[in-house]
């Protein structure tokens, strides 16, 4: 069911990627009738056939790398925190420098989807 689920999000983001370059409307149109068959096959119970085989052959399967990305976001909004306090600049300075840094690295790994990955700040908010 994995390899399916990849193979459905490849043919998604294909669909999508020719938003910018083919005609507008034929696009949202291919994607529209793309996620219908999906709610309709979900609805059935076929989760393991969400899409047709014919339309994801030669479809490589899309990773699902969100965990690597959430621990590389903190691992780095980390290290700008901790490099930031060596600078020592006024506190003031220092907050809003490490929240400009936050949002840039979740930015960065996150895409247009960043924030909804803003919960991961709360893990660098001070104590009680």
């Amino acid at each position: 069911m994995k390899v399916h689920a990849g193979q459905v999000v490849a043919k998604l983001r294909e669909a999508e990627a020719t938003l910018g370059h083919d005609d507008h409307a034929a696009v949202l149109s291919e994607i529209a009738g793309l996620a219908a068959t999906i709610a309709e096959q979900h609805v059935a119970g076929h989760i393991g056939s969400l899409l047709p085989k014919p339309a994801l052959e030669g479809k490589q399967p899309v990773r699902d790398r969100e965990v690597l990305r959430v621990a590389a976001a903190v691992v780095l909004i980390a290290g700008g925190v901790v490099g930031l306090a060596f600078l020592g600049l006024p506190d003031m300075a220092t907050v809003a420098a490490g929240t400009a840094w936050a949002v840039l690295i979740m930015m960065a790994l996150f895409g247009s989807n960043w924030a909804r990955y803003l919960p991961i700040l709360d893990l660098f908010k001070p104590g009680p």
